[in-house]
């Protein structure tokens, strides 16, 4: 008798766990939304993307060669400063003063404190030099070269897109990287800060396209004369939400169904 109850207590819980995981199935799929979205012919531009820091060619870091104690601090961290102004000076009158226009983005000593050689005192940066660095992958650094048009984003400068253009490529520590040229960078934007970058590699004229998230291990569904098939396509260029078909038996007329959630 208790293993019969037992054995019913099992047989209602796994029947109570199934229709659970059903229900949440159900619900799951409640929020998959169907799309039909014809092939098209148009333009498309196709881009490496990636994801960019900003850097700056002017890096100024206050060193010295013997122990030495810190006499006076002339400057903050966040002080911009002008070319000449005086920054640290330390026993002995020995003093450093600005190379170029920047802001003192380091200061790791402070009054009467010793500074060891090799040490960094102070760091100052120049705001005039600022481009942006991203690594690549070793397939996309082979299509990209200089003077590429770029498009960058800066998450938090919404709606605004800014153009450069690749001024260097190169590779350090078997990673690849290229440097983007960028006309008038805000003066809100410091090193650091990162960016989207997508590089324009190549631009295709009146070429077949459909919708990238129809496409699932080179295939697609479409709605073709009522019924749905499966039509297996080669993938080109990619450039946002749509993507070139470079073969496969599509038509004009059939409707690709994508699903949104």
């Amino acid at each position: 008798m208790i293993e019969f109850v037992k054995h019913h207590i099992l047989l209602v819980s796994s029947l109570f766990i199934a229709v659970v995981l059903g229900i949440g199935v159900w619900f799951s799929l409640q929020k998959v939304e169907i799309e039909y979205v014809n092939p098209k012919f148009g333009d498309i531009t196709e881009s490496i993307y990636g994801l960019g820091k900003v850097k700056t060619d002017e890096v100024y870091d206050v060193k010295i060669a013997i122990i030495k104690t810190v006499k006076k601090l002339y400057v903050r961290e966040g002080d911009e400063v002008k070319r000449g102004q005086m920054l640290v000076e330390l026993e002995d009158n020995l003093r450093f003063a600005a190379p170029f226009d920047g802001v003192v983005s380091y200061i790791a000593f402070h009054e009467a404190q010793s500074v060891f050689p090799q040490q960094t005192l102070l760091r100052l940066e120049g705001m005039s030099g600022k481009y942006i660095e991203v690594s690549l992958e070793q397939q996309g650094a082979l299509r990209v070269q200089k003077g590429q048009s770029v498009r960058i984003l800066f998450e938090s400068i919404r709606g605004e897109q800014l153009h450069g253009t690749v001024s260097a490529l190169f590779s350090r520590n078997e990673e690849f990287l290229a440097h983007i040229h960028v006309d008038n960078l805000s003066k809100n934007v410091l090193p650091g800060m990162t960016a989207d970058v997508a590089i324009e590699v190549g631009k295709k004229n009146n070429t077949l396209l459909v919708p990238l998230a129809a496409v699932s291990d080179g295939r697609v569904k479409v709605l073709r004369n009522g019924k749905k098939q499966t039509v297996t396509v080669s993938i080109g260029g990619v450039d946002g939400n749509w993507a070139e078909v470079t073969e496969g038996d599509l038509q004009q007329s059939d409707q690709i169904i994508v699903k949104r959630r």
